[in-house]
């Protein structure tokens, strides 16, 4: 896969996860290829037989989605991004989707539609909610595995690093602000709703929903207020 030359994937991970053993094996078919960032805030031990890969690295630092995403986006030396959180799972169209959108020469911050693996049964509500969230307001989140250029990261200036929550959602405000093409991929990536399951469907949902309203509330404020200050 050639076209992997130019990938650089960039996963978070935080304490004690081990996910990131199984999306290395899912990452397989662009491991001779493509540069993988593991940024983790402990160290983490990669199985033996990708110790002396030089283009997979352990990168370890302080704790914070945010920060952490910086942190190897500062590393990476390839000319796409792809982040991806740890828990993920690749359906048959995913990395298709990722070879797909970079021959397009575009400038966007790229989405896949989400689904769950495993999680409440109710769940399906949560995939059809983000999949018109995500195409339709054009709000897609992190799990939804972020694909863009150097170029783009750089005009986004990153990740939010002091956000408690939702720095992604708030990447994807900034898109939109900058006049940043927000697109599907038209490809599907899986991740775990062991939170639904361990807190409850009803309570996360809520809590999700209520907290992504009062966030999108305060940026609409922001980008208006400041809008109002260059007319003035």
């Amino acid at each position: 896969m050639k076209w992997a030359k130019q990938l650089s994937v960039i996963v978070p991970v935080g304490p004690n996860e081990k996910s990131w053993g199984f999306l290395l094996e899912q990452l397989k078919p662009v491991l001779q290829e493509a540069e993988i960032l593991l940024s983790a805030c402990d160290p983490i031990e990669l199985p033996k037989d990708l110790l002396k890969r030089k283009n997979i690295k352990v990168i370890v630092g302080s704790q914070g989605r945010g920060v952490q995403l910086n942190r190897a986006a500062a590393f990476a030396s390839r000319e796409y991004l792809w982040f991806i959180h740890s828990d993920s799972q690749f359906t048959p169209s995913t990395l298709p989707a990722i070879q797909r959108a970079m021959g397009l020469k575009t400038r966007a911050v790229w989405f896949f539609d989400l689904g769950f693996y495993d999680g409440p049964s109710l769940l399906w509500v949560n995939a059809l909610g983000t999949k018109v969230r995500s195409r339709l307001l054009k709000l897609p989140f992190g799990d939804q595995g972020f694909l863009m250029t150097q170029e783009t990261f750089k005009k986004l200036n990153g990740f939010e690093e002091k956000a408690s929550f939702g720095e992604d959602h708030l990447l994807v405000w900034k898109a939109h602000e900058r006049h940043i093409p927000v697109k599907p991929i038209h490809g599907k990536l899986l991740t775990s709703g062991r939170k639904y399951q361990k807190l409850g469907w009803w309570n996360t949902t809520c809590r999700h929903l209520r907290l992504t309203y009062e966030q999108a509330k305060q940026e609409c404020l922001r980008i208006r207020e400041q809008r109002q200050r260059v007319n003035q």
